[in-house]
């Protein structure tokens, strides 16, 4: 129940300890996965029962961890990238949430660990002002193991990648820019 809060505390001590220099911050939130945790002061808040707690309560910890960026002026020269590995779990109680009015996977049919869309599209949104045009939107099919060599390429470091590490990894830098689609 306290395991976000400790996630977001770490991480903006974290952005704290390290703002006079360049660093990699990673934050897997796992509270959006089952079985399902939420601290009290999120407890009952989104009226969309548990699994929307949770999801407030991660926003709320984004919204802390962001803030901090902006406390510290990093947040004009710093690459946030928010993800998720998975859809919605039938877990969660998916048609319990879609009367709520909440649809954890958009219109896509499935979950995760069906073979449907809704169990594989995830969210990918990304903050990188002066980079990444802000409300912009791409069709383009990335996934998350595209993120080593698009983090090499952003460090101008692709071809120090050894030739059999990540070879199912394709930099979409291109993409993030908003120029032509990566072949």
């Amino acid at each position: 129940e306290q395991l976000t809060t400790q996630y977001t505390e770490r991480a903006v001590s974290f952005i704290e300890r390290n703002k006079a220099r360049p660093f990699f911050l990673y934050v897997p939130h796992s509270m959006v996965h089952v079985p399902l945790y939420v601290s009290d002061k999120f407890r009952g808040k989104s009226k969309a029962g548990l699994f929307g707690d949770v999801m407030m309560e991660v926003d709320w910890s984004v919204g802390q961890i962001l803030g901090a960026l902006r406390k510290h002026k990093l947040d004009k020269n710093t690459l946030v990238i928010f993800t998720a590995d998975n859809g919605c779990s039938p877990a969660a109680k998916i048609p319990e949430l879609v009367a709520k009015g909440h649809k954890p996977n958009a219109h896509w049919r499935g979950h995760k660990a069906d073979i449907f869309e809704g169990g594989h599209r995830t969210p990918f949104l990304v903050r990188w002002p002066g980079k990444v045009k802000a409300g912009s939107t791409s069709s383009e099919t990335i996934c998350t193991t595209d993120l080593y060599a698009t983090l090499a390429d952003i460090l101008g470091q692709r071809n120090a990648i050894p030739a059999r590490a990540g070879e199912d990894s394709f930099s979409f830098l291109t993409t993030l820019r908003g120029e032509a689609n990566r072949k």
